[in-house]
C-alpha cells in the first residue's frame, strides 16, 4: 500500500511515467493485489485524453439520435419556410430539440402564417405544446391553424379569439384522449399570435399571448420583448390553452419599414434573453434584412449544451425583400 501511494504521488507530480509507476506497484505488492493495482493504473491510463490530461469523471458517451417512430413530411422533425405574403417577408423554422431527438419523441412546437381573407393582414402564430401533457404536439398544431384561420385584426377582441382557439384544441384532441393517457393531463399548449399590416407600410400591429412563447420586436436597432416574464406561477406551471384564458396578454406596436417581429417558442426565446443576450445582439445585424434560408436555419440551430428544447422561430419583415428574376 505504501508503494502504491508513493507511486501515485510521483505520478501526480510528473516525476515518473506510467511504466515506472506500474513497476513500483507490481514490484512491491504481491499476488492478486499487484494485478488489481496494475489494472487500475492501466484503466486510468486508458482514460487519459490526447493532450495528456486525465478526466475526473467518466468520458461522455455517444447518444443515439432517434426518429419519433418514423418520419413523415406531414409531421417533420424540421420545418422551414421562406417567402412573401403581400408586402411582408417571412422566415420560419421549427426544429426538434436534442432532448426529444435522444428520446425518440416528436417535435412539440408548431407555427402557421397566412394572409387574411381580405388581404389586409398577415396573421402569424407560434405554439409550444406542453411536454407534461398528452398529445402536446397535436394541441400546438391545432392551435396555430385555428388562430391563423380567424379573421383577426389588431383591434379584435382577443379574448374571444383565444376562446375560439381553445374550443378547437379541446374538440380536436378529445378523440386522442380516449384510449390514451388519463384525463388528468389533457393536451395543452402555449399560443402567441401576431397581426401586422400586409402592405409593409406604417400602421398598427398587435400581438397577444397565453404562455411563455415570446414575441420580440426589432425597431431602430433595438429589441423589445413584448411580454416580459411576470414571475412564475404556483408550482412553476406554464399558463396554456385551453384552460388559462384569464392569463391572456396583448399589446399593440407601431409597425413600419425596417421593423421585424419575431414569434418564437421558449427553446429559442430563452437564448434571446429578452433582447439583451449576445445572440440577440448578433441578430440585430444579421436580421436587419431577411437572411438567406440556410443562414436563418443556422441562426436558429445554434449549439449550446444547455439548450435542448424544441425551437421554433417565425419572423416577419415589413416590406418586399424576396424577389427573383425569371
Amino acid at each position: 500500500m505504501i508503494a502504491a501511494a508513493l507511486a501515485g504521488l510521483l505520478l501526480a507530480r510528473g516525476w515518473v511515467g506510467w511504466g515506472s509507476a506500474l513497476w513500483m506497484v507490481t514490484g512491491a505488492v504481491g499476488g492478486g493485489g499487484a494485478v488489481l493495482a496494475g489494472q487500475l493504473l492501466l484503466r486510468r491510463r486508458a482514460r487519459t485524453t490526447t493532450d495528456g490530461r486525465t478526466p475526473l469523471g467518466p468520458l461522455p458517451q455517444p447518444q443515439p439520435v432517434l426518429l419519433a417512430g418514423g418520419a413523415d413530411s406531414r409531421a417533420p422533425g424540421v420545418a422551414l419556410d421562406a417567402g412573401m405574403l403581400a408586402q411582408t417577408t417571412v422566415r420560419a423554422a421549427s426544429l426538434r430539440g436534442r432532448r426529444h431527438r435522444y428520446r425518440g419523441e416528436p417535435l412539440q412546437d408548431a407555427y402557421a402564417v397566412r394572409l387574411s381573407a381580405d388581404g389586409r393582414w398577415v396573421i402569424a402564430a407560434v405554439a409550444d405544446g406542453l411536454g407534461s401533457t398528452s398529445h402536446a404536439e397535436h394541441a400546438a398544431a391545432v392551435a396555430v391553424r385555428a388562430a391563423t384561420n380567424l379573421s383577426l385584426t389588431p383591434d379584435l377582441g382577443w379574448h374571444a379569439a383565444f376562446a375560439t382557439v381553445a374550443g378547437e384544441v379541446m374538440r380536436a384532441t378529445a378523440r386522442l384522449q380516449r384510449g390514451g393517457r388519463s384525463a388528468s393531463d389533457p393536451p395543452a399548449t402555449t399560443l402567441t399570435i401576431g397581426v401586422v399590416p400586409a402592405d409593409g407600410r406604417r400602421g398598427i400591429a398587435a400581438c397577444a399571448a397565453i404562455g411563455d412563447s415570446p414575441a420580440l420586436w426589432l425597431h431602430d436597432g433595438m429589441w423589445t420583448e413584448l411580454f416580459p416574464p411576470e414571475g412564475r406561477r404556483p408550482g412553476n406551471v406554464t399558463s396554456s390553452l385551453p384552460d388559462d384564458l384569464g392569463e391572456l396578454r396583448e399589446r399593440q406596436i407601431d409597425w413600419g419599414p425596417g421593423d421585424v417581429l419575431v414569434l418564437c417558442s421558449d427553446g429559442f426565446g430563452t437564448a434571446m434573453g429578452g433582447g439583451g443576450s449576445l445572440l440577440a445582439q448578433r441578430l440585430v445585424t444579421s436580421w436587419r434584412s431577411p437572411p438567406a434560408l440556410r443562414s436563418f436555419l443556422c441562426d436558429v440551430d445554434f449549439q449550446l449544451s444547455t439548450y435542448d428544447d424544441d425551437r421554433t422561430v417565425l419572423a416577419l419583415w415589413a416590406g418586399r425583400h424576396d424577389t427573383a428574376v425569371l
